[in-house]
């Protein structure tokens, strides 16, 4: 257990087909919603490439072992064991491990957001089913979490996902299945 009385599996979600691991080590819950942090194994081809920001938090990583390859407003950075680097809120950044050893990284979100609950939902399906969700899956979940495509402007990604796709698969669904299966994963009711 640790101090939030949750085991260590509970503190776990892991992505395989990202090659991603997160151990919980800081709750929103438990620092009234100021932070989120984690320690975040990457493994040799992982990462998550896809070009992105939040326009409310601010992240910051610290490299722990190994090096990670950031992209930041477009400038390549190698994040080496020891240094730190934070992504101020609304900067657009991607970042992977194109390296043959697994990385290691501390990151924090400030403030917390709903980043736990999401990395759970997100890896619930790679978990049980061993497969990732598709767009229709995420789609009721993302306007929720601060996360956007770092190309389009915001006003197209909210109506995009708020008013054209969200609903569809609350019709058919997938919204409900996608709780269904991260309450499975954790052993205990998963709401959003």
């Amino acid at each position: 257990m640790d101090g939030s009385g949750a085991t260590l599996a509970e503190n776990v979600a892991e992505n395989a087909l990202q090659g991603e691991r997160f151990v919980f080590t800081r709750s929103g819950r438990d620092t009234g919603g100021e932070v989120f942090a984690f320690d975040f194994y990457v493994s040799p081809g992982g990462g998550m490439p896809f070009n992105h920001r939040h326009t409310s938090q601010d992240e910051v990583f610290e490299c722990v072992r190994g090096s990670l390859h950031l992209v930041i407003n477009g400038q390549p950075r190698v994040l080496q064991a020891g240094e730190t680097v934070r992504v101020p809120r609304g900067t657009a950044h991607s970042f992977c491990n194109p390296g043959t050893q697994e990385v290691l990284c501390r990151v924090e979100y400030r403030p917390a957001g709903r980043n736990e609950e999401w990395f759970r939902l997100v890896n619930a399906p790679v978990k049980r089913f061993g497969k990732a969700p598709g767009l229709l899956d995420l789609a009721p979940f993302i306007l929720d979490m601060d996360l956007y495509a770092a190309g389009p402007p915001l006003w197209a990604q909210r109506v995009l996902f708020g008013w054209i796709l969200a609903p569809l698969p609350r019709l058919l669904g997938r919204r409900k299945r996608m709780l269904r299966t991260a309450s499975e994963v954790y052993g205990r009711p998963f709401e959003w």
